[in-house]
């Protein structure tokens, strides 16, 4: 590597930490709505659909994070060799991704008047076991600091130590993810989400939005050594992803379509047809989310940097319309009592919820930029 390579490599991190300021002002309208006229009128949840853009972005930034956290993990611990290529800005990413999560979960929770972190630590200490939300606290509580010491170790080059950080974090990341997914999936009330390929899915959608940063990472570092067997590795490792992905996408269609009168049946009617998210589940998830990436990661026979980009932006996109079907599908049809009518609701995210999510995407750009600024993410690290 060239001695001029770390200059030029911050200053360009320094303009893209200042774009990334500039997108994370955005949402400055969303917390003034806030403070000012409160949640209930600046977002558009309702007692029906509680659960609205902040929790899915939430459950998007960590997939995300868990993504790119698995991948590090399988350079770092299981010494797959193409994937030790930009594998520093691999781990300042899943990090990055990580707290963009907590930014807006913050917000879910209705922002710093509520002393949101005092809330937290009463909740925690209550050692509430039983609770599937408690344990996911934990879990990402243990997971925040280990992807930290893992960006610390890399880049102080104590290797050892990186080893058993990107160990522990692997499987807190894996079993992190998977009791989030537990949290929607052990709501019986809720027939979409109470389902037993629910967090597969979850984790398998992680791991392809990770891989799918990852191609975009590779292509502005295609000049990085051995980036061309990482993109042809990551590449097929995305397009195994997307196939369980448009497997499972379709299997539960026409399963549990078949379940005739059922709140189960009529929730899956929502995707297909005329249904109220057939759009985003057709087009977006499975259409731009899936097929497309395939398709271009076949033209490009698996080793095309700019089409693996393309594959990878597209995929991330697919991710984000997969967790706005499930979360908000999920709650969309209610049935009182199986002797009264199937009830619909609505769901649109506001322009207070879209900037806080717009926000989020430039909160993870600062943290990951402000790393850049500071460490030598340019560097190559072998397990």
């Amino acid at each position: 590597m060239q001695t001029n390579t770390v200059p030029a490599a911050r200053k360009s991190a320094t303009g893209w930490f200042i774009l990334s300021l500039i997108v994370a002002a955005v949402g400055l309208y969303g917390m003034i709505q806030v403070f000012v006229h409160g949640q209930e009128a600046s977002y558009n949840i309702s007692r029906e659909v509680p659960w609205g853009l902040l929790i899915i972005g939430y459950s998007f930034f960590v997939a995300v994070s868990v993504g790119t956290a698995t991948i590090s993990a399988l350079a770092h611990v299981f010494d797959v060799e193409p994937f030790h290529v930009i594998s520093k800005k691999v781990a300042m990413a899943s990090l990055a991704a990580l707290i963009g999560a907590f930014y807006l979960i913050f917000w879910e929770l209705a922002g710093p008047f509520h002393l949101q972190a005092l809330r937290l630590v009463v909740y925690f200490t209550e050692f509430k076991i039983t609770s599937p939300i408690w344990w996911m606290v934990t879990f990402y509580m243990l997971e925040l600091p280990l992807l930290a010491l893992e960006v610390y170790f890399l880049t102080s080059h104590k290797k050892n130590a990186a080893f058993f950080a990107a160990l522990i974090g692997f499987f807190l990341g894996i079993i992190a993810y998977g009791t989030l997914a537990y949290v929607f999936a052990s709501n019986a009330t809720h027939p979409l989400w109470h389902t037993n390929g629910y967090s597969i899915f979850f984790i398998l959608s992680a791991i392809a939005a990770g891989a799918g940063l990852i191609l975009i990472m590779l292509a502005f570092n295609r000049r990085a050594h051995n980036a061309d067997r990482a993109v042809n590795a990551l590449s097929k490792t995305l397009f195994i992803l997307l196939f369980f992905m448009l497997f499972m996408d379709v299997w539960n269609v026409l399963v549990n379509i078949y379940g005739a009168d059922s709140e189960l049946s009529e929730t899956m009617r929502l995707f297909i047809g005329n249904g109220a998210l057939a759009s985003n589940f057709t087009y977006g998830e499975i259409g731009l989310g899936i097929l497309v990436p395939m398709l271009l990661l076949v033209l490009g026979r698996f080793r095309s940097f700019t089409l693996g980009m393309l594959a990878g932006l597209l995929t991330i996109v697919g991710v984000f319309f997969a967790r706005f079907d499930i979360i908000v599908g999920g709650q969309m049809l209610t049935r009182p009592s199986t002797l009264m009518p199937f009830e619909m609701h609505h769901y649109f995210p506001s322009l207070s919820e879209w900037t806080l999510f717009v926000s989020g995407l430039g909160v993870a750009g600062v943290i990951y930029f402000l790393g850049a600024m500071v460490f030598n993410l340019e560097e190559e690290v072998h397990a």
